[in-house]
């Protein structure tokens, strides 16, 4: 799994080298310092050492040494990151072209600087040489070797990719009953009542798979049905908006205004009289339906809630006695894992026997009977060559526990068979919050300016961006919610809360990505990417007031997303080229400058269903000049200001119509 961090340093190294550092290399450096030749070297010594990554992974489990030879060459990968980063933005700063005679003379002064920081990079590089040298020697000693090499090396059949259908991600196998029973008491129970019905039991049982199905079957028999995903970082008042926007969809009032009080008023007055469906998926906390029950009117005309929880005191608290999935037995597991892994439902015949009795056994080593599980692993095996060789051995290299990490660790499988490129995309979905529903193009805009994408002409990156979310989705690692009707592009998407778990604890083991939500979160390293998740007061009171974002995340932090506050910015963040903000008040001055002054390098920044000081931008805002994404969503600005105007590169999108400025 190393190979996604060295892989995207690699690309962003390459891609470096072909834009503005290369220039600047070509005008002074090669002649004055040779570093031009110290980037080459360090370019090969790195792809060669990317080769023998993959045995190193293999071995790592076992053998101490090894995984320290692994953190080495990640260590050394992010030191060339920082300092092409470095680099690239000294290069930026000095040769940022203001008009005016004057600003060029101030461009001619600043010629030593630029002849200095070429030489800083090159000294950086020399070091970095001398470390990969060492890499070199301790990977002979700890033979680690190059899996490129011999038989891996033949060609291999081309893998299988099932699309999901709709009907195919519907399908409920081993809970057939209790869907009859849930229906029966959602639209033939006598009751006139209001009533609920809850569906309770672990992560991965098929709860969400369950209860949408019923939604869907019986939802047009009530005059009103609404969904409501909950999950666990929860916002009540988000909650209510939603339900406050599909009650009245056509209605222009404002709702950003309304406060939680009205909100509830005015959903129990246009849900009154009428017989409704509510389906709230994932509630994590009793608290969350004692607010949402007050706004669901009992007219006694039949309405009811469909709630789905891990918890059972959460279950109980709003149905006595909630409908407790079982774990799948052998035959259902087996069904379950081959209806996953062929496109076809058939009988036993159309299988191979020998893949049948490897399915069995695939079956009895995840144990328990988890559909989530089964599922992960088979549509992995829908990717692999349908054989008996490569089943079993995939069988042999997973590592089966019975401990309870078991699930985590087939989704986990999943991940390993990503190619690097969607291993660093996929690892990025760990900032956005759980159960978050995220926007295609903003997700596009930020992997596009941390080098996730390689460079190339912005439409040709667009979907090359769009291609790796077909994949993801095609590869079950991201939940598609909404397509473009006309293009078919992925417009929003999210990750399921395990597929979730995964891409954190990913991104955090190899320092990729930090997400803090408790003050716990620090960790010794410096993070490279950081997401504060601070939804609830209780979060909120983890991080002091006036401390500086720096303090936790570090100075060199190449993107930073905030949900639910933000944490003060006084430092000058040379790296950061990543600003997100979600959902909160803003403020920019203090005293007479603005933080965002501190921001040079800023290339995306978003203020989504935030409230802005004195509704406006400051006009300190075109001190970023490198700015290619501006997003308002949701926000009360109408317009930007003069400064900024002239900016033809920049990307701007606001109360969800795009324009440009």
């Amino acid at each position: 799994m190393a190979d996604a961090v060295v892989d995207f340093v690699k690309q962003k190294f390459e891609d470096a080298l072909k834009g503005p550092v290369k220039d600047a290399l070509l005008k002074e450096g090669q002649f004055l310092y040779g570093v031009n030749d110290n980037a080459e070297v360090v370019q090969r010594e790195l792809g060669r050492i990317k080769s023998f990554l993959k045995d190193a992974d293999s071995k790592s489990s076992s053998e101490e040494r090894v995984r320290n030879w692994i953190k080495e060459v990640r260590s050394v990968a992010y030191s060339i990151e920082d300092a092409v980063d470095n680099f690239q933005a000294d290069v930026d700063s000095i040769n940022y072209k203001e008009p005016g005679f004057f600003n060029a003379l101030k461009r001619l002064v600043k010629k030593p600087t630029l002849l200095w920081a070429m030489h800083n990079f090159g000294n950086e590089l020399q070091a970095i040489q001398e470390r990969l040298k060492e890499i070199q020697k301790a990977r002979i000693e700890f033979g680690v070797n190059n899996l490129n090499d011999g038989s891996s090396g033949k060609s291999r059949p081309p893998i299988r990719l099932l699309i999901p259908t709709n009907n195919d991600e519907m399908e409920v196998i081993g809970f057939e009953s209790d869907k009859e029973r849930i229906i029966g008491r959602l639209i033939h129970d006598e009751n006139s009542r209001r009533s609920v019905v809850s569906i309770v039991g672990p992560g991965g049982i098929g709860k969400t798979t369950l209860a949408q199905t019923v939604y869907n079957s019986v939802k047009d028999r009530f005059e009103i049905h609404i969904y409501l995903s909950v999950s666990q970082e929860v916002n009540l008042i988000d909650l209510l908006k939603k339900m406050y926007e599909k009650l009245q969809p056509d209605n222009q009032r404002d709702h950003r205004e309304l406060t939680e009080d009205n909100l509830i008023r005015e959903i129990h007055a246009s849900m009154k009289e009428k017989k409704y469906l509510v389906f709230l998926d994932d509630v994590w906390s009793e608290y969350i339906w004692d607010q949402l029950k007050m706004v669901c009117p009992d007219d006694k005309n039949g309405s009811r809630v469909l709630l789905t929880s891990r918890f059972v005191n959460v279950a109980k608290a709003a149905d006595p006695k909630p409908y407790e999935l079982r774990y799948l037995n052998e035959e259902q597991s087996v069904q379950l894992l081959l209806n996953k892994a062929f496109s076809w439902k058939d009988s036993n015949e159309s299988y191979h026997q020998d893949l049948l009795e490897l399915a069995k056994e695939y079956a009895k080593k995840c144990g328990g009977g988890l559909p989530l599980q089964l599922v992960e692993l088979g549509k992995l095996l829908s990717t692999k060559s349908r054989d008996y060789q490569t089943w079993h051995r995939l069988m042999r290299s997973i590592d089966w526990v019975t401990d309870g990490k078991n699930c985590f660790d087939i989704i986990a499988t999943s991940y390993e068979h990503l190619p690097p490129h969607l291993k660093s995309c996929f690892m990025s979905f760990s900032v956005f919050p759980e159960n978050y529903e995220i926007n295609a193009q903003s997700l596009i805009s930020y992997w596009s300016v941390e080098g996730f994408i390689p460079q190339e002409r912005r439409s040709t990156m667009y979907d090359k961006a769009q291609g790796y979310l077909d994949d993801l989705a095609e590869r079950c690692m991201i939940q598609v919610t909404e397509r473009n009707t006309t293009t078919g592009n992925i417009e929003r998407c999210r990750v399921h809360t395990l597929l979730r778990i995964v891409a954190v604890h990913e991104a955090r083991e190899k320092n990729f990505i930090t997400v803090f939500w408790k003050q716990e979160d620090n960790q010794k390293e410096a993070a490279r990417h950081a997401s504060f998740h601070l939804y609830t007061p209780e979060m909120q009171n983890n991080f002091t007031e006036n401390k500086d974002v720096t303090e936790y995340a570090g100075p060199n932090v190449r993107s930073l997303m905030f949900f639910g506050k933000i944490l003060p910015i006084r430092s000058r963040m040379k790296l950061l080229k990543v600003l997100v903000v979600y959902h909160t008040s803003v403020t920019f001055y203090e005293g007479k400058h603005t933080w965002l002054e501190n921001l040079i390098s800023l290339r995306h920044l978003e203020f989504r269903e935030c409230t802005l000081e004195n509704d406006t931008l400051p006009e300190s805002i075109s001190c970023l000049h490198h700015l290619e994404y501006l997003d308002l969503t949701d926000t009360k600005i109408v317009d930007l200001p003069k400064s900024m105007k002239c900016n033809e590169a920049l990307k701007l999108v606001v109360n969800r119509v795009e324009s440009s400025s």
